[in-house]
């Protein structure tokens, strides 16, 4: 298969990927703006839920055809002060600049009753480095299967519309800086808390998923 065929076939699968995946940034309609009837405070918020729809969730996304609050995750969140007890999201702060990944996790925090709890889950840079270094580039083949170890590193840091890929340090960091006093790594579908058991849509690939508190102690 020559370049310019691998290319276009490469194009038109990101496409594809990126309108059932992700979903939080790009333009679309903006014509559901509020909890769905029959939920009420304190709210679970799912952000960046593309095609996954959590019931008794506020599903949240631009464009997604299942989110209850269509809207840019990059501005204010419709809800008051400390009226949400989780927030949830997957494979999305990479998806903004860490500038707009703080603003966001303020907004959170804002949202989080004192005792709430976020988690998210992205990406491992530490990971993605470390069999940069061993030149291995099959950890992805049901993702993606980069043809050397330098194109794995670049893509992985820029496809799907990666802004800022984070490791353990720089997420906890993140989080501090947005009013998180306590944040503690958990692993794929488990957590401490009921409601955030189970929670993870996307194959296990050695991402961070962590969970803060504005609580000390919240965390266990």
């Amino acid at each position: 298969m020559d370049a310019k065929l691998r290319s276009s076939r490469f194009l038109g699968w990101f496409a594809r990927f990126q309108q059932l995946t992700w979903t939080g940034l790009k333009p679309g309609p903006m014509d559901r703006n509020s909890p769905p009837a029959g939920l009420s405070p304190p709210y679970m918020l799912h952000l960046g839920c593309g095609p996954h729809r959590f019931e008794g969730w506020v599903n949240i996304d631009l464009d997604s055809p299942v989110a209850d609050i269509r809207m840019d995750l990059r501005e204010q969140l419709p809800f008051p002060d400390c009226s949400v007890s989780f927030v949830y999201a997957e494979h999305f702060i990479e998806h903004v600049t860490r500038e707009d990944g703080v603003r966001l996790l303020k907004e959170c925090a804002r949202v989080l009753a004192l005792d709430g709890v976020v988690r998210l889950s992205t990406p491992d840079l530490a990971f993605l480095a470390e069999v940069y270094l061993r030149g291995e580039i099959h950890h992805w083949q049901d993702l993606w299967q980069p043809r050397t170890p330098c194109q794995m590193v670049n893509e992985g840091m820029r496809l799907w519309g990666h802004q800022f890929v984070y490791d353990r340090a720089e997420l906890r960091d993140v989080l501090a800086e947005a009013g998180f006093s306590e944040s503690r790594e958990t692993g794929w579908r488990e957590s401490a808390i009921a409601e955030l058991q189970g929670l993870e849509r996307r194959p296990f690939h050695r991402e961070i998923i962590m969970e803060a508190s504005r609580q000390p102690g919240r965390l266990g």
